[in-house]
């Protein structure tokens, strides 16, 4: 069982992002492509920071990264 596997509620669907919400932050957690024991994780001032484009940032590092 791996982390991801915590949060399936049985609809044959990918984790895209797991989004935690507190009064000053945001905590995105992006599970990286090819792997269930890696993932991304983003802290976001909630104030300053724009949840949109910082999933595609994510999904551009994602990208440019070499996983072996």
């Amino acid at each position: 069982m791996t982390f991801f596997d915590l949060f399936s509620i049985s609809l044959n669907e990918e984790i895209e992002d797991i989004l935690i919400a507190l009064s000053s932050q945001y905590h995105l957690i992006h599970p990286l492509a090819g792997t269930d024991d890696l993932f991304a994780y983003y802290i976001l001032d909630s104030e300053k920071s724009n949840l949109a484009l910082a999933r595609r940032k994510l999904k551009t590092v994602e990208s440019n990264l070499n996983i072996e």
